[in-house]
């Protein structure tokens, strides 16, 4: 199977071409899959195609660390993506305190809030105080039916896994993040 993985230049804006490159070159495709359809989003005047999700390996330990910062965060986003919730989650884990320094980190971010883990909205959550909220609305402004879908996501999963534990709504984890990110 041809390896794509070089279309995922499209996942970052252009500026990053030559270290989303370095990242890309050091991860191997998996099961004879790369990644799943993407979804557009504008970012700075620019597209970005960001996979629903990468079926690759993750990287050794030493590999990762032979990167620079921006790299790791590149890294990072791309693996939020990963089929494997546990892999979002430490992924995510590892960049959210990171989006003031690369606002590009926003669409990843946005887009794991529209899941169903609620690890994953926890962790979201616990950080929310260490994200600008002027680059989370700046990207919201630009993407509004993104933005939409991601609030109907959020819903609908309370909907269907979460209305039992959290009968109130306002009390599920993933809605007190849309009303963040709202404000």
């Amino acid at each position: 199977m041809l390896d794509r993985k070089f279309d995922l230049l499209k996942a970052f804006p252009v500026k990053l071409k030559e270290d989303v490159t370095v990242v890309l070159n050091m991860i191997n495709q998996s099961d004879k899959l790369d990644f799943s359809d993407s979804f557009e989003v504008d970012f700075s005047g620019s597209t970005l195609n960001i996979p629903e999700r990468i079926y690759y390996n993750e990287p050794s330990l030493s590999q990762y660390n032979s990167l620079s910062d921006k790299q790791q965060v590149i890294l990072n986003c791309l693996f939020t993506r990963h089929h494997d919730g546990y892999i979002r989650e430490l992924n995510l884990k590892q960049i959210i305190h990171k989006c003031n320094d690369y606002n590009w980190i926003i669409p990843y971010l946005i887009r794991i809030t529209g899941e169903y883990v609620i690890e994953i909205l926890q962790v979201i959550k616990a950080n929310l105080d260490k994200v600008d909220k002027g680059i989370i609305k700046e990207f919201i402004t630009e993407n509004p039916i993104f933005y939409n879908t991601t609030e109907s996501r959020v819903v609908s999963y309370w909907d269907s896994y979460y209305r039992n534990n959290y009968p109130n709504k306002e009390d599920y984890v993933g809605y007190e993040i849309i009303k963040y990110f709202n404000s």
